[in-house]
């Protein structure tokens, strides 16, 4: 990659912080877990050089991508913000040209900060910023070039910094939004709102802001609201309660528009529209682009891992089939459920096999995703099945596809779609040792792809 017209940020990559990377490296067996540690570990020490620099405190001992006991179970590199939240700190490849975010950094972070490493130099160089957006919506996949320059993170910081101040202030507004959401963590909070005052228009706000809200206050004695999902119906929650936060949200927005700045926007901002500047008219940032899966091996998860019983792969949230069945007794959708063999296997015996779930929930849809691995003397026979996750639900949403995509030229190579009153759908295929490819499952506007090697 080259950036030319961008402030970038270059950190000697010293002794002491190789040392420290290859201590974690060597921890793991599997080459592909080692590499990411290493890489992770050097990016993280990038930026808390950067925030040093620069006079902003950071809390090593505060970091998953630090812990040994955290390491195993997510490809994270957090970095702790003091006050703030956690910033994540990606690493790319001096080749690469998108960067990778993994589905474990797509919550609980303040923003996202590409680090690229350059080994043969020694040197780590920060070239690019986005601001969270909504789960929902990321993908694993961003391309560099979209990344923002720096000074969108000083600016986020920034306002971080001081609706952090306004909230512990004496101001009637946020001394109300202390007293109604009960002592819940401040800078996840300000970080939700902040979000939502750079992705919607001033008039979607309120309701946004009011939603969220929602999420922390208790609807009546006994009952709470936590996260996105509520511990009892909704309809609990009435309309003059609903009415009170929408409200509360609207003031509380409103003084975060004077402390950030007037903004005669109208507009929502489309999180996917693609940009190089830092700002646009607004004010507001832009997020960058959302790019289908790069042929980098960083992060790919490794069958034949699966098929030797290594639980390395468990950081990819990724669950042997038995003990997702055991916890699916009560659900008839699982009744006949066991582990599924291509049609190969019923005439040659498989020498080793493994089958593997990931839970998914794409458009408000929770849906399972099965693969199964089954290797004899000359091939890999690899088959994918996709079903529903409720017991309520009885068929897959209609439209929703599974698709497996060549990792080397990124075109399409099998594709299904399910359609009304399909149970699963599945698809089949056969590879080499070391062959990558991908997952991925699309429905409407979501979508989530998992890489891997044979």
């Amino acid at each position: 990659m080259t950036y030319t017209s961008r402030p970038m940020f270059a950190v000697p990559l010293t002794s002491k912080a190789l040392k420290l990377a290859k201590s974690f490296q060597k921890q793991y067996e599997s080459p592909a877990k080692a590499r990411q540690v290493y890489l992770n570990t050097l990016a993280v020490y990038a930026v808390d050089t950067y925030c040093q620099c620069l006079g902003i405190e950071t809390d090593l001992e505060a970091c998953d991508s630090l812990n040994p006991a955290m390491q195993p179970l997510m490809d994270v590199a957090d970095l702790e913000i003091v006050g703030i939240g956690k910033l994540e700190c990606r690493p790319v490849l001096p080749a690469d040209e998108n960067c990778y975010i993994p589905a474990d950094t797509w919550e609980n972070r303040i923003g996202y900060v590409a680090v690229e490493i350059n080994e043969s130099s020694r040197e780590a160089t920060l070239f690019g910023f986005y601001a969270p957006i909504n789960p929902l919506e990321m993908m694993e996949q961003v391309s560099c070039e979209s990344f923002q320059p720096l000074e969108a993170f000083l600016d986020h910081l920034y306002r971080l910094e001081t609706a952090l101040d306004f909230f512990q202030g004496h101001n009637p507004v946020a001394v109300k939004v202390r007293e109604r959401l009960n002592e819940q963590s401040l800078p996840e909070i300000i970080a939700e709102m902040e979000r939502i005052y750079r992705t919607y228009n001033k008039y979607e706000r309120r309701y946004a802001g009011g939603e969220f809200l929602a999420s922390y206050v208790p609807a009546k004695p006994g009952f709470a609201f936590r996260g996105s999902a509520p511990i009892v119906d909704r309809e609990e929650f009435d309309d003059s309660q609903q009415t009170e936060l929408q409200d509360l949200a609207e003031e509380l927005l409103e003084k975060l528009d004077e402390i950030w700045g007037s903004d005669d926007s109208d507009e929502s901002v489309n999180p996917g529209t693609p940009t190089n500047e830092s700002t646009d008219a607004t004010g507001q940032i832009p997020q960058p682009v959302m790019v289908p899966p790069s042929t980098t091996t960083a992060g790919l998860i490794s069958l034949n891992e699966w098929l030797q019983k290594s639980e390395s792969n468990s950081q990819y949230n990724w669950q042997s089939l038995e003990s997702f069945l055991s916890n699916q007794e009560g659900n008839l959708i699982f009744r006949f459920a066991s582990a599924p063999r291509s049609r190969t296997a019923d005439t040659e015996s498989p020498t080793l096999s493994a089958s593997k779930v990931r839970e998914i929930s794409l458009a408000g849809y929770p849906v399972v995703l099965i693969v199964n691995c089954q290797k004899n003397a000359e091939k890999t026979d690899i088959l994918i099945r996709l079903y529903p996750l409720s017991a309520a639900q009885t068929y897959l949403p209609v439209g929703i596809k599974l698709i497996v995509i060549d990792s080397e030229s990124g075109d399409v190579f099998l594709e299904a779609q399910a359609r009304s009153a399909d149970n699963w759908i599945q698809l089949e295929f056969s590879g080499e040792v070391g062959e990558p490819f991908s997952i991925k499952v699309a429905l409407e506007d979501a979508e989530i792809t998992e890489h891997f090697a044979i």
